[in-house]
């Protein structure tokens, strides 16, 4: 079994669905609500699970009952939570978003015990050099938290993936981005990285600052692989949308999982972009994340969708 360590945000998502995202100013009324687990490193988790990995997080909640559920929603979906720490006196982190009919959305989030994780807070699992462990971090906690578990990562000869979500405010560390197999963004992740520019040029920026390899989702057009050997187009599996909250964390988490197998990366960025897909056609976050078998079902079909 593959294994995978996930060190990032836990949040609770409250959700509004509405016909049309509000504009600045103007209230709506007339949503349907639903409370869903959350956080992109709890959601990562989570689709690590479903598509069959060993997975462990690392993460801070607080001392209440948002916080508590999080636990047990973390182990009721098969992920280990006895690396999250309880943060006592602080509310747990909350997500407030907005879903359209269309499947967009607007998120706002109050990070609460997100933001006191640190390396204080992790105790690294032992492992033998041969097994293959997958670290998978994203960016709802502190940067030099993330940035320094990530160096240790590293000289604990893990495979290190950064999901550039949101995107840092400030550039990393030399040390860091050389630590990083897989740095993972959007477009706009991208471009606040780098700067502007096409794709692929900022991609082969990110290469020349010392990432291994960068990959780059793409929404309907898909996800660019960019290495220092050749670019990479995966194409997008066409669904009907529902609801677009959690399907890049469900993209990172199953791409980790498959690495963690020792899966070839195309066929891991494959099977990430089948997972999204299946994500995109449920409401919520975790609770969209597909099994590995409902995504070996859809690539052998994907028109059964």
């Amino acid at each position: 079994m593959g294994r995978v360590l996930v060190f990032g945000s836990i949040n609770t998502d409250l959700v509004t669905y509405v016909e049309t995202l509000p504009v600045p100013g103007e209230t709506m009324t007339g949503g349907r609500f639903e409370t869903f687990p959350g956080g992109k490193g709890a959601n990562q988790a989570v689709a690590a699970a479903r598509a069959g990995a060993a997975v462990e997080m690392y993460g801070c909640v607080g001392d209440d009952a948002p916080g508590r559920d999080r636990l047990t929603s973390l182990e009721e979906a098969g992920v280990s939570a006895r690396n999250v720490t309880v943060k006592k006196g602080i509310h747990s982190g909350i997500a407030q978003i907005i879903v359209d009919r269309h499947g967009e959305n607007l998120i706002a989030v109050t990070p609460g015990a997100n933001f006191l994780f640190g390396p204080d807070d992790v105790t690294f699992p032992e492992h033998s050099p041969d097994e293959k462990v997958v670290s998978l971090f994203q960016n709802e906690v502190p940067q030099a938290s993330t940035e320094a578990i990530i160096r240790e990562c590293k000289k604990r000869r893990m495979t290190v993936l950064w999901n550039m979500a949101p995107a840092c405010q400030e550039r990393p560390a030399g040390e860091t981005l050389r630590a990083v197999e897989y740095l993972i963004c959007n477009q706009p992740e991208l471009r606040a990285i780098v700067g502007d520019g096409e794709n692929e040029a900022l991609a082969n920026e990110l290469l020349q600052w010392g990432v291994a390899n960068v990959l780059v989702t793409l929404g309907k057009k898909g996800a660019l692989l960019v290495t220092n050997h050749e670019t990479y187009h995966q194409e997008a599996f066409p669904v009907s949308v529902v609801d677009t909250v959690g399907t890049g964390d469900c993209f990172c988490g199953v791409f980790a999982c498959s690495l963690s197998f020792g899966i070839p990366v195309k066929e891991a960025l494959r099977r990430a972009s089948a997972a999204a897909a299946l994500s995109a056609g449920v409401r919520g976050a975790q609770t969209s994340m597909p099994t590995a078998a409902e995504v070996d079902r859809f690539l052998s079909n994907p028109d059964s969708v």
